[in-house]
């Protein structure tokens, strides 16, 4: 009787309720990943290469982002996100912006582990993304929040924020369509028990508020946030594209960035570096050495800081990675066979 081991590759495909129901929407989990993620990657201990990008239609176009990474340490999983996107879908077709899918690998054998649904684990991650930043960056006594656009991405920036501030006494949303933010704030005022209310412009929203994020898709010639709106001692965090005016980024006091990759494309930093404004030794580091301890934080309460994070790959795969073993512990998903014999070896 034969004793070979089967050679059937066997793969976990998780839907968005799936991922859901794994823990996709734990902003605690999500926040926990992204540090950590941050911290091997400053460490080389896991591999972020620069992400190819078709482009459809101008910056705030239709595109397709591909981010492959390798998160290593005791995560050693190497995956894709696959993320096509299109601004105009929701006003459209009343579907979401974006679409994306996740598939992880065994660095090892090369054989895939999990296909899933990406778009919940982006969203969140980008959320968490500013929730690290405000952990190093914030000032502890941060109570007012401005959110520029009311759409999914300021959806888990507050989602992110609410777990890392102490105190929330007033959250502010701008959107160019009013009626929008006006929902978007009694929806998300309502489920996260906060002070939400909509704005009536950017300068509204920005003024006064110790955290500020930029969560629209606004191409380079609408960049709008000026100066003298940014309050002494805030937190800027971009995780959007071009909201921010360049002089408005250069009279920050710190500038911190996810990595150098920020200088090598034509948005933010990459238009400022083309213009010779700025370049990556002039920044003040990024916020994987300021979280192991090779730069420091925030310093004083005076200081502007501009953090400027616009996606890394190891974030969705350590939580995709994250969501797949819980997956595989509550029996969750559909087993595919990605073969039952190999053809050729």
């Amino acid at each position: 009787m034969s004793t070979r081991q089967s050679r059937s590759v066997k793969l976990l495909f998780l839907s968005q309720e799936d991922v859901i129901a794994a823990g996709g929407l734990d902003m605690a989990k999500a926040i926990e990943c992204v540090e950590r993620s941050f911290s091997l990657l400053d460490k080389g201990e896991s591999i972020e290469p620069d992400p190819p990008m078709i482009m459809f239609g101008g910056q705030a176009g239709r595109r397709v982002t591909m981010h492959p990474a390798y998160v290593g340490g005791d995560v050693n999983t190497v995956g894709l996100k696959w993320t096509p996107a299109n601004p105009d879908n929701p006003r459209t077709i009343g579907m979401p912006r974006a679409t994306a899918m996740d598939i992880i690998n065994d660095p090892i054998s090369g054989h895939p582990l999990a296909i899933m649904d990406g778009t919940i684990i982006s969203a969140m991650r980008t959320g968490a993304v500013t929730g690290v930043g405000f952990k190093y960056l914030g000032r502890p006594d941060s109570e007012v929040i401005g959110l520029l656009g009311a759409g999914v991405i300021a959806r888990t920036q507050l989602m992110a924020l609410k777990e890392v501030m102490k105190k929330i006494s007033d959250v502010k949303v701008f959107d160019i369509l009013p009626d929008k933010a006006k929902t978007w704030a009694e929806e998300m005022g309502e489920k996260l028990n906060l002070p939400v209310r909509a704005v009536g412009s950017a300068q509204e929203a920005v003024e006064g508020s110790d955290v500020v994020v930029g969560c629209t898709t606004v191409s380079a010639d609408q960049r709008y946030v000026q100066p003298a709106w940014v309050k002494e001692g805030s937190l800027y965090s971009n995780i959007s594209d071009n909201d921010a005016t360049f002089e408005t980024i250069l009279q920050s006091d710190k500038i911190v960035v996810d990595g150098p990759r920020q200088f090598t494309i034509p948005v933010v930093m990459g238009l400022m570096a083309k213009e010779g404004l700025i370049s990556f030794e002039q920044v003040h580091g990024t916020i994987g050495e300021i979280i192991n301890g090779k730069k420091p934080g925030r310093e004083s309460d005076k200081e502007k800081i501009f953090y400027s994070c616009l996606g890394l790959g190891v974030h969705d795969i350590y939580n995709a990675r994250r969501i797949y073993e819980e997956a595989k512990r509550n029996g969750l998903g559909v087993e595919l066979i990605l073969w039952k014999e190999p053809i050729w070896i």
